[in-house]
């Protein structure tokens, strides 16, 4: 089977790259090149009209992840034409050319879509309200895939980090070298999700053989790791398992702080259905965040600045 990872040198896309590579053929598109070794790339545009849709053609992959996207979500607030055109045109032109060449998509979404007012955990059914224009951007890729795709899937995920591209676990981490005092909001309620966990998830969703493609057929999941928390919360653990337990975190509102997009206060996804019809059930955070500082520490990143 043959893979494409659109984003593969990000995040989520790297990480795919890497649990998938072992077992499958890795093509990855992006700007920029991917980490891993067992992937070859494709650089280019996803904007670019009818670019994607001859690689596709000459590829013909069996499915494709769409990684790639903007989620600085307060560069998406400041520079909106920009969060569309990379979050909803390039989507629109992947889906459309998956349905052209009849190859089946899993895009990545996000909690950000909902506006955090919901007391509970949001279904999958519950009717988004985006609070800021990077869930906006997915609101609308997703309305386009359900309108207009065939094969295709919506992973709506949260709070991703992992050991590449920018992520509030990352940011706490590098700054605990320098600094013992952190003013983090303790009101903005989530799941933090390791990328790594969610990548060996697809890797075993695929091993179910290609039958499971049917059953997530024009559906939407949500995937995170188990268990929730605040920021303030999340950067206390941090903190404390990475050796800084002397670091001091001090617990602020939503409204004692000024960004360009506004955040939703729950933003706690219900992981039910995943785990009843895909079977997926990932780990605690708690688990994951350990694990997590342990390769960061042991990156060329971190080493370097030791």
């Amino acid at each position: 089977m043959k893979i494409l990872i659109t984003g593969a040198g990000g995040m989520l896309g790297s990480d795919l790259a890497r649990e998938l590579s072992s077992r499958y053929t890795l093509l990855g598109v992006g700007r920029r090149e991917a980490p891993h070794a067992g992937i070859s790339m494709r650089l280019g545009d996803l904007s670019a009209p009818r670019w994607f849709e001859e690689l596709l053609a000459e590829e013909r992959p069996s499915v494709v992840f769409h990684t790639a996207a903007m989620t600085y979500v307060d560069g998406c607030e400041t520079n909106p034409g920009e969060a569309l055109r990379n979050n909803f045109e390039a989507t629109r032109l992947v889906a459309d050319a998956c349905k052209k060449v009849g190859v089946f998509l899993i895009f990545f979404s996000t909690d950000y879509i909902f506006d955090g007012t919901k007391q509970g955990e949001y279904l999958e059914t519950d009717k988004p309200h985006p609070l800021n224009i990077y869930g906006e951007s997915k609101r609308l890729a997703e309305d386009y895939l359900r309108e207009a795709g065939d094969l295709y899937a919506i992973f709506r995920v949260s709070w991703l980090y992992g050991l590449r591209g920018p992520s509030f676990a990352r940011t706490i981490l590098r700054r605990s070298r320098t600094e013992r005092n952190f003013e983090v909001v303790c009101d903005q309620v989530g799941r933090p999700t390791y990328t790594r966990d969610l990548a060996e998830a697809f890797r075993i969703l695929l091993g179910q053989g290609p039958r499971i493609l049917e059953r997530m057929n024009r559906e939407v999941f949500h995937l995170a790791n188990h268990g929730t928390v605040s920021w303030a919360g999340f950067a206390e653990v941090i903190l404390k398992a990475s050796g800084s337990a002397e670091a001091a975190v001090r617990f602020i509102t939503t409204g004692q702080i000024t960004r360009p997009a506004r955040r939703p206060l729950n933003s706690v996804l219900s992981l039910e259905k995943a785990e009843r019809l895909l079977g997926l059930r990932l780990r605690p955070w708690q688990e994951s965040v350990v694990d997590f500082i342990a390769e960061y520490k042991a990156s060329p990143e971190w080493q370097e600045v030791a």
